[in-house]
């Protein structure tokens, strides 16, 4: 079962100065909360404020000072909890399960200056939870704003759900969050970190194809129902990878949980884009994530790669030069998660040279909850 931390009361407040309780943001590491406070500014809407810090450990500044647009994600998530406790009264207890989270973001995002970023959530709630109900569901827009700056929008949708209901759902095989952590998989032999834009194999969610299947040098995606074209303007396939689940990340494992945490799907998501957009660095525009299962941790997950939509969704903004990717993640033989990543390419060189795309791998029911 997922986090259940005793919540404490957060009264309103607009100074915005220090972190809100780590309980309300379902963190137990004190360094990864990062909002600030909120304040109700209508009948259902809202504004929180945030703090980015000039470098995060995990949703790391790129060697170009532009900060990840993760992070936006995951400060908006941290909002989900926070507004389920604090606003709409849910219990402690309660167990948050996530529908979609859909996100716009501008390009390019946020340089960082000399010193962290105070970040402003706008909210509106479309559908406040029905109090008394056995599913409690949760529609929220948000804009992320930085000074006059509109960085990203948001909409999401998630539930809340009793324990006794969260046990019903997750099943009576299900292991207590230690017991699934420790039986989780042993994660499989890792993409070298330069190739999904990362520095580090423990930050790679992504496993290195064992099948040698066209994809030595990273540049090419697709999945095995299609093809995507890539970087140079040619077309290959891209095997299907498993998922790999690091349960010993403090990032995306900050306490114990039975499943794979949803930001943990989306990363992955995202460090498809940058084998999408090789040799160059990608620019995240959108990602349009849908939760359907969960994923556990006692068994493979399998990431498949398609061509994305032509065009977004009506009324949906689309940049000049976007290209999409459609990321699913199947277990058990069922579709668990999928999302449309949309990104634009500059002429950079992302940070998989021609030395790190030698080779695949470095030298020598429910929808998830929110972790």
């Amino acid at each position: 079962m997922a986090f259940t931390p005793d919540v404490p009361q957060l009264p309103e407040n607009t100074a915005y100065s220090w972190p809100v309780p780590r309980e309300l943001v379902h963190k137990t590491a004190h360094t990864e909360v990062l909002l600030t406070g909120w304040r109700q500014s209508g009948e259902r809407e809202f504004e929180v404020g945030a703090q980015w810090p000039r470098d995060h450990g995990f949703w790391r500044t790129d060697d170009g000072g532009v900060q990840d647009p993760m992070l936006l994600v995951e400060t908006t998530r941290q909002a989900l909890p926070l507004f389920a406790h604090a606003a709409f009264g849910v219990p402690a207890g309660h167990q948050l399960i996530w529908d979609h989270q859909h996100c716009v973001f501008s390009v390019p995002f946020l340089a960082v200056s000399g010193s962290p970023a105070e970040v402003t959530l706008r909210l509106s709630a479309s559908r406040p939870p029905e109090h008394g109900a056995r599913k409690r569901q949760i529609a929220l827009t948000m804009s992320v704003h930085c000074g006059e700056r509109t960085l990203g929008t948001v909409s999401t949708v998630y539930s809340a759900h009793s324990p006794a209901v969260y046990r019903r759902l997750r099943g009576p095989g299900t292991p207590a969050p230690p017991e699934a952590m420790a039986a989780a998989l042993v994660p499989p032999r890792p993409l070298a970190p330069a190739l999904v834009g990362r520095e580090s194999e423990r930050e790679v969610v992504l496993a290195a194809a064992d099948d040698g299947d066209g994809d030595g040098d990273g540049t090419a995606v697709a999945g095995r129902a299609g093809r995507v074209v890539n970087g140079r303007g040619g077309e290959g396939s891209w095997p299907r990878r498993q998922l790999r689940v690091l349960t010993s990340s403090p990032w995306l494992f900050d306490h114990p949980v039975d499943h794979a945490p949803g930001m943990l799907l989306m990363e992955a998501a995202r460090q498809v884009s940058h084998l999408a957009a090789a040799p160059h660095r990608p620019r995240l525009t959108r990602m349009d994530a849908d939760f359907h299962r969960y994923v556990d941790l006692d068994e493979p997950g399998w990431v498949d790669v398609s061509p994305g939509p032509v065009a977004p969704a009506a009324g949906a903004p689309q940049p000049s030069g976007e290209r999409t990717v459609t990321v699913e993640i199947t277990q058990h033989g069922e579709k668990a998660f999928s999302a449309v990543v949309g990104f634009v390419t500059e002429e950079t060189p992302d940070a998989a040279g021609p030395a790190g795309r030698k080779g695949d791998t470095a030298p020598a029911a429910v929808p998830p909850g929110l972790g």
